[in-house]
C-alpha cells in the first residue's frame, strides 16, 4: 500500500496538521514499516529517509491543483489522504478538481475534515456558496471522507452526503514525557505548591478565554492556591490587542498576580513542561460547529484532568471518558464548581484520570494507524470500508 499525505509539514506546524499527520504516520507504521510519501505546502524542507520522503510542491493560497496532481504522479501513490482546513485548502472549487484530477490519476483521495462547519455557513464554492455545497462536492469526488466523531458523521448526512463515503477515526492520543510538577512550574514562574488550571492553544475569542477569567475568579476566591497558566499564542496581529485586553481584565477581576501568559508560541521542547505543570486542563470554547480537539488528546497522553464546555466539539469527553468532565459553557458558577471539585477531591480526581488514561490507551496512535490501514485496505480492495 503506498501512501502519500498532502498537508503541511515542517518545519511549517502552522496549522496544526503537521503534527498530526506525522503522529498518523507512524501509527500506521507500526503496523505496515512501509515508506510514506508527504505533498507538502511550502516551506516545508524536501527530505528523503526511511520513514517518509517529503517533497515540497505547492504554495498555500495559490491554485494549487496542477502542482500536486503532478507530484503525485511522479509518486504514483494508491492512496493519498488529504489534511483539509480551509485555511489550507481553500473553499472554492480548487479541492473538489484536486479530487476529481486525482481520481483520473488512479489515486484513491482520502480527505480528512477536521472540522464540520454549520450547514449554511458561507463559502466561495458555486454553485450554492454553502459550507454544505462544499462538503457535497468534496464527497462526490472523493474515495472517503474521514471525520473524528459520530456528531461529525451525522452531520454531514443531514445534510446529503453519503454514509457508505463516511468514516470515524479517533484524532490519535500521543503519550507525552511526564515532567517534574514543581520543577515545571519553577521554568514557568509559577508557585511550585500552587493549584494550576492551564489553558494551552491558540488565543483568539472562540476559545472563551475571557469567561474562563471570570470562572477563576471564583475558583480563587475560595482556593487561595489557585493559579491560571495561558499557555497559547495568538495567530494574527488583530489578537495581540484581545491579549491586552484579557490581561487587564485580570487586573480589574483580582486576580493579576495568580495569572499568568505564556507570552507566545510554545516551542515543541515545552509543550510536556507547560502540560506538566498543569493539575486541570480547561477548554472553555465556545464554537458552534463540530470538530475534535487536539488540546482533549495531548491532555489525556499525559493523563492531566481536564474540564471541557459542553459542545459539540467535547463529544467525546461526554461519550467515552465522563460527562462529568464536560460543563456548559453559560454557567460560570457550574465551571467553578466543577474546578474546585477536581483541584480538591483527591478521590474523584483519581477516578477521573484512570477513566482519561484508559481514554489515551484506547486512541493511541498505534491503535488508530489500524483503524486507518484496515479501512484502507477494504477501500483499495473495491469494497466501502463504513
Amino acid at each position: 500500500m503506498k501512501i502519500c499525505h498532502i498537508t503541511t509539514f515542517w518545519p511549517t506546524s502552522r496549522f496544526g496538521h503537521t503534527h498530526y499527520t506525522e503522529n498518523l504516520m507512524r501509527g500506521m507504521r507500526e503496523h505496515l514499516p512501509e515508506k510514506h510519501y508527504i505533498l507538502a505546502a511550502h516551506p516545508a524542507a524536501a527530505a528523503n529517509h526511511e520513514e517518509y520522503q517529503c517533497i515540497p510542491c505547492f504554495r498555500v493560497g495559490s491554485d494549487y491543483v496542477d502542482d500536486i496532481a503532478a507530484a503525485a504522479q511522479s509518486v504514483g501513490p494508491d492512496l493519498a489522504i488529504i489534511q483539509h482546513s480551509p485555511d489550507l485548502f481553500g473553499d472554492d472549487d480548487r479541492l473538489p478538481r484536486l479530487l476529481a484530477r486525482l481520481a483520473r490519476q488512479g489515486t484513491h483521495a482520502v480527505v480528512n475534515l477536521h472540522s464540520v462547519y454549520r450547514a449554511r455557513m458561507r463559502s466561495s464554492y458555486a454553485p450554492g456558496r454553502t459550507a454544505a455545497d462544499l462538503d457535497r462536492a468534496i464527497a462526490a469526488r472523493a474515495s472517503l471522507i474521514y471525520v473524528h466523531t459520530e456528531r461529525m458523521k451525522n452531520d454531514l448526512l443531514a445534510r446529503g452526503v453519503p454514509a457508505a463515503k463516511v468514516a470515524v477515526f479517533p484524532h490519535g492520543s500521543k503519550a507525552m514525557p511526564a515532567h517534574d510538577p514543581a520543577q515545571s512550574r519553577s521554568r514557568l514562574q509559577v508557585p511550585t505548591d500552587a493549584k494550576v488550571v492551564l489553558f494551552f492553544g491558540h488565543i483568539w475569542l472562540g476559545k472563551g478565554i475571557d469567561f474562563l477569567l471570570t470562572v477563576f475568579a471564583r475558583v480563587a476566591r475560595d482556593l487561595p492556591e489557585a493559579f491560571l497558566y495561558v499557555g497559547g499564542h495568538t495567530r494574527s496581529r488583530m489578537y495581540s490587542a484581545y491579549v491586552g485586553y484579557l490581561k487587564t481584565r485580570c487586573l480589574l477581576l483580582g486576580v493579576g498576580r495568580r495569572v499568568r501568559f505564556f507570552g507566545g508560541f510554545v516551542p515543541e521542547d515545552m509543550v510536556p513542561v507547560v502540560y506538566s505543570a498543569a493539575d486541570v486542563v480547561a477548554m472553555p470554547y465556545l464554537q458552534d460547529y463540530s470538530s475534535a480537539s487536539g488540546v482533549v488528546h495531548q491532555t489525556a497522553g499525559l493523563g492531566k484532568l481536564m474540564l471541557c464546555s459542553r459542545i459539540a466539539k467535547f463529544d467525546e469527553v461526554t461519550r467515552s471518558i465522563d460527562p462529568a468532565l464536560t460543563v456548559p459553557d453559560s454557567d460560570p458558577a457550574a465551571w467553578a464548581a466543577t474546578l474546585l471539585r477536581l483541584l480538591s477531591d483527591q478521590t474523584w480526581a483519581a477516578e477521573m484520570r484512570g477513566k482519561i488514561r484508559a481514554f489515551a490507551e484506547a486512541t493511541s496512535w498505534a491503535n488508530v494507524g489500524r483503524m486507518h490501514l484496515d479501512a484502507y485496505a477494504t477501500l483499495l480492495a473495491g469494497s466501502h470500508p463504513c
